[in-house]
């Protein structure tokens, strides 16, 4: 009997299980229990498997600058991902919507393509998903989870039921 034992991780790895696993004594699967866009990317997972959500607000409108002002900067959701939007904004694919630029404790939000906001459908205080680029760095920045219940994916997440709260491992 060997004392070895073969250990693999990586999320990628634990959600498409190639077939050459068959001597593998353990698993660290990463940040499979939330996905998160890099994951989504990399196609370990679809967007709608995506389990984290960063919550934020419109705080003000520039129609000027074509711009939302956010009450979420990287203190909110990281800085990682900047290349990729830092992650993307739930529910708003026919607006493009797109993080432009993380302050510290505000965003800006504009569209992909340039084409302009329609202000009216954010008015101050609409709430934005974010789904974040890097679930652990995003989840590292807060220091309790809430988790929701998710009986019809329409709802707005204000209608919705925290079924728990977690607290955030701060350590190893």
């Amino acid at each position: 009997m060997s004392d070895v034992v073969v250990a693999v991780g990586s999320t990628p790895t634990c959600s498409i299980l190639p077939e050459h696993l068959n001597d593998v004594d353990a698993m660290h699967p990463g940040n499979y229990l939330y996905y998160d866009i890099m994951q989504a990317d990399l196609g370990s997972c679809k967007e709608e498997d995506i389990a984290v959500r960063v919550l934020t607000r419109v705080i003000g409108k520039y129609p000027k600058q074509n711009m939302l002002l956010i009450d979420c900067g990287w203190t909110g959701c990281s800085a990682q991902g900047q290349g990729q939007h830092y992650g993307r904004i739930a529910g708003f694919e026919n607006h493009k919507l797109c993080i432009k630029v993380l302050k510290q404790e505000a965003g800006e939000v504009e569209t992909s393509d340039g084409s302009p906001i329609d202000f009216d459908n954010f008015p101050i205080g609409t709430i934005l998903e974010i789904f974040p680029y890097h679930s652990c760095a995003a989840t590292h920045q807060h220091r309790k989870i809430h988790i929701i219940e998710n009986n019809n994916s329409h709802d707005k997440i204000e209608e919705q039921n925290v079924m728990d709260c977690w607290d955030i491992c701060d350590g190893w």
